[in-house]
């Protein structure tokens, strides 16, 4: 062959090994651009996936401290509230209420001297029966109370010079009032003791107790006239029999002046027979 051919081959060859060379160095060079974009791509989209990630725990930090403030505001305005109904109460205590003018209370009743006369003597009498032992004594004591609280209250006796009628409407209500707790505090010592005073009044005895407690929770209810021209008449033929607890007990009420027991029965009758046709 001859050289001129050779030299025309060998540098075709080396053209050639030069060419692949340049080429596989672009192709690097390619590939590795491409590598650079993905990886810039990849670290950009890590970057909004944090920034995002950022954002949202911002905004809940922001929604927290939003809640937190409104919680703040609701226990401010529920202190606030409490505050308010706390003075309100306070307000409502300080308001003085109206007493009425019928109640026992001696702060805001004026008693006449005629009322404070039987009340104080009834109070005593309460405070005998509350603090006395149950004994025969007492029993046959107890029972006379009673009997001169009807008469009392019924036939027009006295007690410290005072009747029943004599009293104000407020003197009234209360001597009302403690007779009934006189009558319950002896019942609570001597279960049915009105039936052990006499067979013959028994019923008469228990229809008084029953005017004397409707009397104490309301004074319209109560009457002389209620008791009942047989009640009234039983207690009178009865008059012996009651006596007996006069003269053989100590009576708890002080200074008691019976129209019953110091009466004589017909004079007693012709009282009945004017009280009456008087009502």
């Amino acid at each position: 062959m001859k050289k001129e051919n050779l030299i025309a081959i060998l540098g075709g060859v080396i053209f050639l090994a030069i060419g692949l060379v340049i080429t596989f160095n672009v192709l690097d060079n390619q590939e590795y651009e491409s590598n650079d974009a993905k990886a810039n791509l990849s670290d950009k989209a890590n970057n909004n996936v944090i920034s995002s990630e950022e954002n949202k725990v911002d905004e809940n930090n922001t929604l927290d401290q939003e809640i937190e403030i409104d919680d703040t505001v609701i226990e401010d305005n529920s202190t606030e509230q409490v505050n308010d109904e706390n003075k309100q109460k306070e307000e409502t205590n300080d308001t003085p209420t109206n007493q009425n003018s019928g109640s026992s209370n001696n702060d805001s009743v004026k008693y006449s001297d005629n009322d404070n006369q039987v009340i104080n003597s009834l109070n005593d009498t309460l405070n005998k029966v509350k603090s006395s032992e149950i004994t025969s004594s007492f029993k046959d004591s107890a029972k006379a109370t009673f009997i001169s609280i009807v008469d009392f209250l019924f036939y027009d006796g006295k007690i410290n010079g005072v009747t029943f009628d004599e009293l104000t409407e407020e003197g009234k209500s209360k001597v009302l009032e403690i007779a009934s707790n006189i009558d319950n505090a002896i019942e609570e010592k001597i279960p049915g003791y009105k039936d052990t005073i006499s067979a013959k009044v028994s019923e008469a005895f228990n229809k008084a107790s029953e005017l004397i407690k409707k009397g104490a929770n309301n004074l319209n209810d109560f009457a002389k006239e209620k008791l009942g021209e047989e009640n009234y008449q039983s207690i009178i033929d009865a008059k012996d029999d009651l006596v007996y607890y006069t003269k053989n007990a100590i009576n708890f009420i002080g200074d008691v002046g019976s129209n019953l027991f110091n009466s004589a029965k017909d004079k007693l009758n012709n009282w009945y027979q004017n009280f009456k046709n008087n009502n």
